[in-house]
């Protein structure tokens, strides 16, 4: 009785054993053939652009300007030189760089036609501006707004002088030289209207445009 319990324990155990054996086979043949799993490569963020060109600014320019008087019997060509100053601010968004300035400068214009002499003054423009920051120290921008100019006009030993007022529109470039000081090279157009004057033969309407060639040195603040 007691040979037979052993020995029929003995074949459930070796049962046991052998499907036990088999188990941790079969178990460590497939944690052998699992693939590695790839990671996905996490995406790295580009930083975002230095707003190198945010905040306010003032500086000086100066240059050439091309403009023409108009007193009613052909258009007089004036060239000269001008000086002034120049202020705004900007703000930066990504690339995108966007502001308002303001200049006053003073045009040293002479000119004549026929019995006709004009000459130039003070002038000034108050603009919005838009540009691209193609890198951290380049600026190419576009600007437009009001202008308004002092102009003389004297015939017949007799002067007068009036504000003309109008708009100006161009396109320039800022390029940082140091970290707050920056260079500038800007063409703009203006139309400043027309506006009676009256000279030596009577009132005359006097029409002036024309356009500008600067370059100016700048500092952020």
């Amino acid at each position: 009785m007691k040979t037979g319990y052993f020995r029929g324990y003995f074949y459930i155990s070796a049962i046991i054993l052998g499907i036990g054996c088999s188990f941790n086979a079969n178990a460590a043949d497939v944690v052998r053939h699992v693939p590695a799993v790839e990671m996905a490569p996490v995406p790295i963020l580009s930083p975002s652009p230095v707003k190198t060109w945010e905040g306010g600014y003032a500086g000086i320019s100066g240059g050439k300007t091309f403009k023409g008087q108009n007193p009613g019997d052909g258009l007089t060509r004036m060239d000269g030189y001008f000086g002034g100053i120049f202020v705004g601010t900007n703000f930066q968004n990504g690339n995108v760089v966007y502001g308002v300035e303001g200049d006053l400068g003073y045009d040293r214009l002479k000119g004549s036609q026929g019995a006709y002499s004009f000459k130039g003054g003070v002038d000034g423009s108050a603009r919005a501006r838009l540009g691209y920051a193609l890198t951290d120290s380049v600026l190419l921008y576009g600007t437009a707004g009001g202008a308004a100019q002092r102009l003389s006009v004297a015939e017949a030993s007799k002067s007068d002088t009036n504000t003309m007022l109008g708009w100006t529109a161009g396109v320039g470039v800022d390029a940082k030289l140091t970290d707050s000081v920056f260079g500038r090279v800007e063409y703009r157009y203006t139309d400043f209207g027309s506006k009676t004057f009256s000279t030596g033969s009577g009132n005359s309407e006097v029409g002036a445009r024309g356009g500008k060639i600067k370059v100016g040195l700048g500092i952020q603040f």
